[in-house]
């Protein structure tokens, strides 16, 4: 009787300790779950406070009318630096935020981030020249590159077998938003009465720097309020908490058993700059390398000389006005599109979609200079691959290289993007103030060389693949 009823209790016991784990599994799960969604939010936030800097590069070409008081030798195609050379800075520089990270921590990394940003901002309001204008914005860029993918990468570790969805998720809210700011910007503080920055008029180009010093402020305030809001809800993930109660790979314990060893070489400071030297002289990340900074000429293109060359060839006003809120609602769009496909279609398959569009818009932009309207389309094509190509590239680079090494390795291999983007503008500004034709020839010249670096640039993305980086062999 006596072992009858021990037994009794013991099984008793035993339903009560499991119910005990399956309610504790729940709780854990459900915090885990919570955690998730606010580094989410954290990094919308942050990701809308710098993607209010890049709106900043519809006022070019006001700036540019206010520098020639100064300097009267200036031409529009001066202002195709400025946001290349941020580009550059920070594609260069986007490793020390994970240096930094490692060192300091994510929230002291974000905080630092935004105060050199506000610094290059504060300095910017008192510039009355073009090329102290220039550093700056290589300030600017190292203040980006300090805190750009932290919180990205913070919260993809949550959701790790949903990155590219995550990532389009965190481009959709401030790309929708970020349309809203440069309509707003256009319309209520830089150039209220919508008038042509080309009007040479001394007491205009006065009121629309003065506009511009206003523009810069309230750059600063948004960028302080959003930091303060991303380092206080800013929540740095437990890798061991993805594994048992996340969305992430599960590792048996015989596995966990079998990869010991790789798990202290991952706490290993030493192990891991070993490892990342190895994955960037491999010839993969060379092949990476070379196709994102050929993948890059036609939109850097684009992206830089759609204005002034929109002025040169007198598009309708209106249309240049819509066009950067325009830019942005597409690559919303776009964003939606890949992060839905984005973690079920191989960065192959995607990345060749978008050579083949980038190929056939640059061999066919200079034909729409003549047409507003397909003009228009044009930008709004490069903005749809743009935004897809930075959806997808980011998942894909954490998957092959892992979400310890993505900050630093990713880092060197897109800065292939910012030196493509400052070579091509230099090209650009060569042919444009050195070439004694018409600009006619030198547009269609550049837009032919950028159609022959994106097929060469599909030739190497064919050899592309998901399979994750061994380190180990």
């Amino acid at each position: 009787m006596l072992e009858k009823k021990s037994k009794k209790i013991l099984k008793e016991n035993k339903f009560e300790d499991e119910e005990m784990d399956d309610k504790f599994y729940k709780e854990k799960r459900k915090a885990y779950i919570i955690k998730g969604l606010i580094s989410l939010f954290s990094c919308i936030v942050h990701t809308l406070g710098y993607f209010s800097v890049w709106t900043l590069g519809n006022s070019v070409v006001y700036l540019i009318s206010f520098r020639r008081n100064y300097n009267h030798n200036l031409t529009f195609s001066y202002g195709y630096f400025l946001f290349p050379i941020m580009n550059f800075s920070l594609s260069l520089s986007s490793l020390i935020g994970g240096i930094l990270e490692d060192k300091i921590g994510g929230k002291k990394a974000i905080f630092l981030s935004t105060l050199i940003l506000c610094i290059s901002f504060s300095i910017m309001y008192f510039s009355r020249n073009i090329f102290f204008d220039y550093v700056l914005m290589i300030l600017n860029g190292i203040g980006m590159a300090v805190g750009i993918n932290i919180t990205r990468k913070n919260v993809c570790s949550f959701f790790m077998n949903s990155q590219a969805l995550i990532c389009g998720i965190i481009s959709l809210v401030p790309g929708f938003l970020s349309a809203f700011l440069n309509i707003f910007n256009e319309k209520y503080i830089l150039n209220p009465l919508s008038e042509s920055p080309t009007i040479e008029n001394l007491y205009y180009e006065e009121k629309i720097y003065l506009n511009f010093q206003k523009l810069l402020l309230f750059e600063i305030g948004f960028l302080i309020v959003t930091c303060f809001i991303t380092l206080a809800t800013y929540i740095q993930n437990n890798p061991k908490e993805t594994i048992k109660f996340g969305f992430g790979e599960s590792v048996n314990d015989n596995n966990a058993k079998n990869n010991k060893k790789e798990k202290e070489n991952k706490n290993n400071e030493v192990s891991k700059k070993l490892k990342i030297k190895k994955a960037i002289y491999n010839i993969r990340a060379v092949r990476q390398f070379l196709m994102i900074f050929l993948f890059f000429p036609t939109i850097n293109f684009v992206n830089n000389t759609w204005r002034p060359i929109g002025i040169y060839y007198k598009i309708n006003t209106y249309y240049l006005q819509l066009i950067g809120a325009l830019y942005s609602i597409i690559g919303c769009v776009s964003s939606v599109i890949f992060a839905l496909i984005g973690d079920k279609i191989q960065f192959r398959i995607l990345f060749m979609i978008f050579v083949v569009l980038l190929t056939f818009s640059s061999f066919t932009f200079s034909i729409s200079f003549e047409n507003d309207i397909f003009f228009v389309c044009e930008i709004m094509v490069i903005s749809f691959v743009l935004n897809g190509f930075n959806i997808i590239i980011d998942p894909h680079m954490m998957k092959v290289y892992g979400m310890d090494n993505y900050i630093e390795i990713g880092g060197v291999i897109r800065s292939s993007a910012g030196i493509c983007e400052i070579a091509s503008v230099i090209f650009a500004f060569y042919l444009e103030n050195n070439y004694s034709g018409s600009k006619d020839y030198v547009y269609n010249f550049i837009y032919m060389i950028s159609g022959c670096t994106s097929l060469i640039s599909l030739s190497l993305g064919i050899f592309e693949n998901d399979e994750k980086f061994n380190y180990y062999n």
